[in-house]
């Protein structure tokens, strides 16, 4: 059946080189939603035909999971500036961990009070969906804004947040989906909060360990192509090794290693040998998302809108809310202690309507499991809040970022 779907995500990665740089021109449209709807589109025309694109829930899990999921965070890794994470810690760190774990309580509060009997009432569900809906993407804010110079600290927040709030999400959904899948668990708030700082650090400890241990290796060799290659190893390892064989988080495994070896391959590389590996990563990284975005296209349906509408409107809601109050409840008012870096109203609205749904949310709506009670609605709860992410917030953010630069008393702190 892979044979199927294979060549569909060739196409979207054909699609994705040709439709990049004119698709770049138009401010109301981006490449994601290009190959959404192409990809939408397609499918429905081949379906029509009476053939089959191969499209499986057990293909999705494993290609989006095990192999498109290790690409996307080891790239964003590997590319982050980790002076700046650090320079920025303590508000990446407070929205990534803390706060994103009460941004999906609300959501879940919030999906619980208006659509629970459409989830059979159970908590557990609308905590899932609150789990996935707050993974934000990266490469949608440094694609949107990096380029524009008008904002680097906030847009350097943004991208630091969604690199360690995208581990954070994906480690809260492996556990709430296993703790579903597993018949007789009861579900506690102490089992899960447990159960996730174990898997978190022992992520981060997996890691580092292997991540410092491959720079040990690849050292003395000088060469570009080897040590690129490497961290291919690398990323797939740590996030086989953290998830399979150790039983921590994959991801954030794979997430330490790429900034643990980044940072190390710095010292002692060449300009050059970091270009070469960066941008071979990068188009890993540019095939990655364009086979999850085409996909996405490929498994929605005219029924889903119909029938899960509500759904959808109720996931973009309560992804709204839960980000507004973090934001200007939580980052704002943080910000105002000394040291830290006072941020203007101007920049916590860009951090608000930054908070971009797009990979991540969408690879972990694709993942879900089947075996999960109402599962086709809480993929469609995530679908609508991606798309209203990609459709409404990614046009509105290059004109939120002008605004904040034309508002006075907004200069970047150093």
């Amino acid at each position: 059946m892979f044979g199927n779907l294979l060549p569909f995500l060739m196409f979207g990665i054909l699609l994705a080189a040709v439709l990049s740089k004119p698709l770049a021109q138009l401010p109301w449209i981006s490449l994601p939603v290009a190959l959404v709807v192409i990809g939408f589109i397609s499918s429905e025309i081949w379906v029509g035909f009476g053939m089959d694109t191969g499209l499986r829930w057990e293909i999705l899990r494993d290609l989006v999971f095990y192999l498109l999921l290790p690409i996307l965070i080891f790239e964003a890794a590997i590319n982050v500036d980790t002076r700046w994470l650090r320079r920025e810690s303590v508000l990446i760190g407070m929205l990534s961990v803390p706060l994103l774990l009460v941004a999906a309580w609300l959501a879940a509060c919030i999906i619980q009070l208006l659509i629970g009997a459409s989830l059979g009432n159970s908590w557990a569900l609308a905590l899932l969906i609150g789990s996935m809906i707050c993974a934000t993407d990266p490469t949608m804010i440094s694609g949107v804004l990096g380029d524009n110079g008008r904002t680097p600290r906030t847009v350097r927040i943004l991208e630091g947040e969604s690199l360690i709030n995208d581990a954070t999400t994906i480690t809260l959904f492996v556990m709430i989906s296993s703790f579903l899948t597993t018949p007789g668990v009861e579900i506690t708030a102490w089992m899960v909060t447990g159960r996730f700082v174990l898997t978190l650090l022992g992520g981060i400890a997996i890691g580092v360990t292997l991540g410092w241990l491959l720079d040990l290796v690849i050292a003395p060799a000088n060469d570009k192509v080897l040590s690129t290659s490497a961290t291919l190893v690398l990323a797939f390892s740590s996030f086989w090794i953290g998830e399979h064989l150790l039983g921590f988080s994959g991801v954030v495994a794979t997430l330490s290693s790429g900034l643990t070896v980044a940072w190390r391959q710095r010292l002692h590389r060449s300009e050059e040998d970091i270009a070469f590996a960066l941008d071979s990563w990068q188009i890993l990284g540019f095939c990655a998302n364009a086979m999850l975005f085409f996909a996405v296209g490929m498994s929605i349906t005219v029924q889903m809108f119909q029938d899960h509408w509500l759904a959808m409107l109720v996931g973009i809601v309560a992804a709204l809310v839960s980000r507004a109050m973090i934001v200007f409840l939580g980052v704002g008012p943080i910000s105002y202690i000394p040291g830290v870096g006072k941020l203007s109203f101007s920049e916590q609205n860009l951090v608000m309507w930054g908070g971009i749904r797009g990979a991540v949310a969408i690879a972990l709506a694709l993942s879900l499991s089947i075996d999960i009670p109402h599962w086709y609605t809480i993929q469609s709860a995530v679908y609508g809040v991606a798309l209203f992410s990609l459709v409404v917030q990614t046009p509105l953010l290059p004109y939120l970022a002008l605004k904040k630069k034309e508002m006075p008393g907004t200069a970047q702190q150093a």
